[in-house]
């Protein structure tokens, strides 16, 4: 399963959505629904890093989660100079982490995964001038964090898609052994079995995220349905590198930290965000299965600005019930 970027052909469905945008004139109501989420994106406000620290400094976990306050400041986006700090303490890593573990993984004998490992460590964020020396800094420390998490959780070893969780968690500040801990906590806590052999959380939550396209947007639904493109087909790079392939960086970024905060719910509400963004083009532009499919694994960046991404996001209402109920009844068909 490769999840490379292909700029090239990115670019090419930028170029046809601009032409098909500058045709509609905005007149269509893609456009007036973007225009009202710029409006709502322009009601949050990020917190400064002073407040972010007093923040993380006064109150746990839990009681950051509980907060409505804390849960409007983190979707207009944590300040980067306190990103890793914060997806350190929210994602649980701080409780999970074991003094000496790290050192002792790193210690261990070589695995033959690790022959998978070093064939992908080049591959993961090229163009980042922390990963873009071969074997920089940046690239020996993703290295020893895959190779490290390897050994901590055999069942899975490694799969294609972790270096993006652990590149991301090094750009935004986290220490090695700290992004080890973060990606032990995110993958036992908010996306279990995605990295497994079978997949299996993987294809349960694409099942459970069509179903939910079908409730929120029918016709949509039913248009990829009869051109055969499956959640499976475009949703599995979105969820298994947690967005960071599929969106641009500012993006990306404003969806992990609402990601981490929030947990596996925020997945579904920022995939049918994007869906009711594309949805006008994908409907009137897009008629065969090789388009749908080009488009949604090559969304123009214009389409999914981070503001707009957010509020579009943040229009989804899902209940932890509904959520449940639907992902109880996709394990039991998608399994």
């Amino acid at each position: 399963m490769e999840f490379e970027g292909d700029n090239e052909r990115e670019s090419e469905y930028t170029q046809q959505y601009k032409a098909w945008r500058a045709q509609k004139a905005g007149r269509s109501m893609s456009h007036r629904f973007e225009r009202q989420l710029q409006v709502e994106s322009a009601e949050l406000h990020a917190g400064s890093e002073a407040k972010w620290e007093t923040l993380l400094a006064s109150f746990d976990r839990a009681t950051l989660r509980k907060s409505r306050k804390v849960k409007r400041l983190v979707q207009a986006g944590v300040p980067q100079g306190m990103r890793g700090r914060f997806y350190y303490v929210l994602s649980g890593a701080s409780a999970m982490e074991k003094r000496g573990e790290y050192a002792r993984l790193l210690a261990l004998a070589e695995l033959p995964i690790f022959d998978v490992i070093e064939r992908d460590v080049p591959r993961c964020y090229p163009d980042h001038v922390m990963f873009s020396e071969a074997d920089g800094q940046g690239q020996r420390q993703l290295r020893r964090v895959l190779r490290a998490f390897a050994h901590h959780n055999a069942e899975i070893g490694y799969c294609q898609g972790m270096g993006r969780l652990v590149g991301l968690f090094l750009i935004s500040g986290l220490s090695e052994e700290h992004a080890f801990w973060v990606l032990a906590a995110v993958i036992q806590s908010y996306i279990p079995q995605y990295y497994e052999l079978d997949l299996g959380g993987l294809r349960v939550h694409t099942a459970a995220f069509e179903m939910m396209l079908q409730e929120r947007n029918p016709r949509l639904h039913a248009h990829l349905a009869e051109q055969g493109c499956e959640a499976l087909m475009y949703a599995t790079p979105w969820f298994m590198t947690v967005f960071t392939l599929s969106l641009p960086w500012a993006a990306a970024l404003r969806v992990w930290d609402w990601f981490v905060y929030r947990g596996p719910k925020v997945l579904f509400r920022i995939a049918l965000g994007i869906t009711d963004l594309a949805s006008a083009y994908l409907l009137d532009a897009c008629p065969t299965i090789a388009e749908l499919l080009g488009f949604l694994l090559h969304i123009p960046r214009g389409l999914v600005e981070a503001d707009v991404l957010v509020a579009a996001a943040m229009r989804v209402k899902l209940s932890e019930r509904h959520i449940g109920r639907l992902t109880q009844e996709a394990s039991s068909t998608a399994l």
